[in-house]
C-alpha cells in the first residue's frame, strides 16, 4: 500500500512538473499583454479555477478550509503568491533557461532553511552541492554583466525559490493541517490584488485569451492541484527530485518551439546548478533508503 501511494505521488508530481514547465513558453507566446496585467489575469483565472475545484471537493465548507490555515496559512499564501508575480517578471527579463536553473536551487534553500528553523541538520554533501550551485549562479550572473535587464531577471528568478522556501517553512511550522489547494487559491488572490494597482486599468486582449486561460487553468491551476496530491505521498527530497523535471523541460520547450537558445556561459552555469541539485537529491534519497532498510 505504501509503495502504491509513493508511486501515485511520483505520477502526480511528474504531471505537475510538466504543467509548470510550460510557463516560460506560454509567457513568450503572449503578444500584447503587459507583464503586470498578465500577472493579474493569470492569477484571476487561477483563483477561479482553484475555487471551483475546492467547491467540488468541499461544497460549502470551502470557507472553513481557508479559515483552518489561520495566520500561518495567510502569511504562507502571501509568500507563495509572490512567486506567481516574480516568475512573470523574471522570464520577461532573462532567458527561460536562466530562470529555470536559478529556480532549481529551491531544494538546497529548503535544506538550509529546514536546518535553521526546523532543526533538520543537512548532510555534508549538501554543503558541497551548495558551493557548486553558487559557482554556477556566479557564472550565469557574470554572463549577464553589461545587460541590466538580464541581471534584474536573474535576481527576480533567484527570489522565487527563496519566497517559496519561506512559504514552505511556515506551513511546516503551522500547528494546523493546512490544505495546499486552499493556500494556493489564497496566494493567487493576493498576487492579483498586489499587482492590480500597477496594471490598472486591466484590458483583456482578445488575441492573448487562449494563452492566459491555459496559464491560469493548466499551467498553474492544474499544476498546483496535482502537486497538492503529491505533497502528502512523497518526502521533501522526493518532491525536490521529481520537481527538477520542470527545470529540464522549461528551457527545452522554448528552445525547440521558439528557438530561444541560451548563451554558452548560461548553459554551463545552468548545468552546474541543476547537476549539483540533482546529485545532492539523489545522494540524500539513496542514504535515506539505506537508513530505512
Amino acid at each position: 500500500m505504501i509503495r502504491n501511494e509513493r508511486l501515485k505521488g511520483v505520477l502526480y508530481m511528474v504531471a505537475a512538473s510538466v504543467c509548470f514547465s510550460t510557463g516560460g513558453l506560454l509567457v513568450r507566446l503572449v503578444e500584447t499583454t503587459p507583464p503586470a496585467a498578465l500577472v493579474v489575469l493569470r492569477c484571476a483565472v487561477m483563483f477561479l479555477f482553484l475555487a471551483a475545484l475546492l467547491a467540488v471537493r468541499h461544497g460549502r465548507g470551502v470557507a472553513g478550509k481557508v479559515r483552518e490555515g489561520g495566520r500561518s496559512g495567510v502569511v504562507s499564501a502571501l509568500f507563495l503568491g509572490a512567486t506567481f508575480g516574480l516568475f512573470i517578471f523574471a522570464v520577461t527579463r532573462t532567458s527561460v533557461a536562466n530562470a529555470a536553473a536559478l529556480m532549481s536551487t529551491g531544494p538546497l534553500m529548503l535544506t538550509v532553511a529546514a536546518w535553521a528553523f526546523l532543526g533538520e541538520k543537512p548532510l555534508a554533501a549538501t554543503w558541497l552541492a551548495i558551493a557548486a550551485a553558487l559557482g554556477g549562479i556566479a557564472l550565469m550572473f557574470a554572463d549577464g554583466i553589461g545587460s541590466g535587464g538580464v541581471i534584474a531577471g536573474n535576481l527576480l528568478a533567484l527570489c522565487i525559490p527563496a519566497s517559496f522556501t519561506v512559504s514552505y517553512i511556515l506551513l511546516r511550522r503551522s500547528p494546523a493541517r493546512l490544505d495546499p489547494t486552499s493556500t494556493s487559491m489564497l496566494a493567487a488572490l493576493f498576487a492579483a490584488l498586489a499587482v492590480l494597482p500597477f496594471a490598472w486599468p486591466v484590458a483583456w486582449p482578445a488575441g492573448d485569451l487562449p494563452v492566459i486561460l491555459t496559464m491560469g487553468v493548466v499551467q498553474t491551476g492544474m499544476g498546483l492541484a496535482l502537486m497538492s496530491q503529491a505533497i502528502n505521498r512523497l518526502s521533501a527530497g522526493e518532491l525536490g527530485m521529481v520537481g527538477l523535471l520542470e527545470m529540464a523541460l522549461a528551457p527545452a520547450w522554448v528552445w525547440m518551439i521558439l528557438g530561444e537558445r541560451p548563451t554558452d556561459a548560461a548553459l554551463a552555469g545552468g548545468a552546474i546548478v541543476v547537476g549539483a541539485v540533482f546529485l545532492n537529491q539523489l545522494y540524500a534519497l539513496g542514504r535515506q533508503g539505506r537508513v530505512g532498510a
